[in-house]
């Protein structure tokens, strides 16, 4: 992707921002593809490395003791995504993230992302309210997990953001709200003969 179809891209997530700042962000940034399955950020690397998702969906996930992934996150288009021990700490990245499909990236160092936002109050606004949805988002997710039913989770899911719906396997869906695919595909199909019944 040219330079100026990234910019006109992200000028529709950040049409608040100046066109000079829009264009330092971007030097900043390499646009990466990536097809289904591809690793975007590995597991206990030390890069310090970060990305906004331009298009498609991505997961992050852990191995437990037993080799089993753990779905932890799932992102989709215009949100920020790294992981927080990687980012924030001297330890390595704990999640491995990678593609769910195709999906294509604004890859970039969180050193001089911030960096740049402590000289330019645009890139900060940006790194202030990426740092608040993603506080709200793991809030959120904590409570749900907490006090809604498996099927609530997945209504809330399917309201709050289709997109991992449409784009995602149900297995990474029903690891993500933590039931097994089968309970996934029990709920799906009583939820299916409701609005038959319904209509």
């Amino acid at each position: 992707m040219k330079k100026q179809e990234i910019l006109t891209l992200l000028g529709d997530f950040m049409s608040w921002m100046p066109p000079k700042d829009l264009e330092m962000l971007v030097d900043l940034c390499d646009f990466q593809k990536y097809k289904n399955k591809d690793i975007i950020l590995e597991s206990g690397d030390k890069k310090k490395k970060a990305f906004l998702i331009l298009r498609g969906v991505v997961r992050g996930y852990v191995v437990d003791q037993t080799g089993e992934e753990k779905t932890v996150l799932l992102r989709s288009r215009g949100i920020f995504v790294g992981d927080a021990d990687g980012l924030f700490s001297d330890i390595p990245q704990k999640l491995t993230i990678e593609s769910v499909g195709s999906s294509a990236v604004l890859m970039f160092s969180f050193e001089e992302f911030e960096s740049l936002a402590l000289k330019h109050d645009s890139i900060l606004k940006l790194y202030l309210n990426s740092l608040k949805e993603a506080i709200l988002r793991l809030t959120y997710r904590v409570q749900s997990m907490i006090t809604l039913s498996n099927e609530d989770r997945y209504l809330d899911l399917l309201e709050k953001n289709p997109a991992f719906l449409k784009d995602t396997y149900d297995k990474y869906v029903a690891n993500f709200l933590g039931i097994t695919p089968v309970s996934l595909s029990r709920i799906k199909k009583r939820l299916k003969l409701d609005s038959i019944n319904i209509s």
